[in-house]
């Protein structure tokens, strides 16, 4: 009984993924695999390249593990392609769905306080922040991950409100780069670098399928030219 748990464990999400991946259209299926082949196969590409460069300036002919290393892309490759897929199937519409709803509802105190909620949400939900965390020991995981996911939050409202209000996009990169360099002038160096990586990590593939999706949602209900191009940024 306890092997027929586990089993149930292991196999549910692989049979819940296949289904998913059976009623996608074909050309959605193409698209897919298409996209995250090219990505990943760059990827390893690189990675191989590297590793053998490395071989030949040690002399090296032959790397401990290389079968499992090879083993492992590939099984990256392929849950990737598949992590794409429910990313593609459910939270992009939901997404869409929530930023239309938010607007359509005319509240601005109801947009600003669920826009925040779910910036800060998504944040720390992402893998790539988790990982960080754990590699920086001079902060504590839950101080960076609250942090960057505040941060987040406060952004994401900014992008509604500038979505709305069609606050020009060229004009706030310029406003708020140059308040990055100015505090970058006055902090210390040691901090630079778990700043600017923090900054990276939020564009994982949690955070931006779904955000990228709420902006579409918000822009939506707007009928100017220009909406469209606010989805963005």
């Amino acid at each position: 009984s306890c092997w027929s748990g586990k089993k149930a464990l292991y196999f549910r999400p692989v049979s819940a993924t296949l289904y998913l991946w059976a009623a996608l259209p074909p050309g959605g299926r193409k698209r897919t695999m298409t996209m995250n082949t090219k990505k990943n196969v760059a990827m390893v590409l690189l990675v191989l390249s590297m590793l053998l460069w490395v071989m030949r300036k040690l002399n090296v002919l032959y790397v401990p593990g290389l079968s499992m290393i090879l083993l492992a892309v590939s099984m990256i490759i392929v849950g990737i392609m598949f992590f794409t897929l429910g990313a593609e199937m459910s939270m992009t519409p939901m997404g869409e769905r929530v930023g239309s709803m938010l607007t359509r509802s005319q509240n601005l105190f109801l947009i600003i306080g669920v826009g925040f909620l779910l910036g800060f949400l998504i944040t720390i939900s992402e893998p790539d922040l988790q990982v960080l965390a754990n590699q920086v020991p001079s902060i504590p995981n839950m101080t960076l991950i609250l942090s960057v996911a505040v941060g987040v939050g406060i952004f994401l409202v900014m992008a509604f409100l500038r979505m709305l209000l069609g606050i020009p996009l060229p004009r706030l990169l310029v406003i708020f780069y140059a308040a990055i360099f100015l505090l970058a002038a006055f902090v210390p160096k040691e901090f630079l670098s778990v700043a600017f990586d923090s900054g990276g990590v939020t564009t994982g593939p949690m955070t931006v399928p779904f955000i990228m999706a709420l902006g579409v949602g918000v822009s939506a209900i707007r009928s100017d030219r220009h909406a469209a191009d606010d989805s963005f940024g």
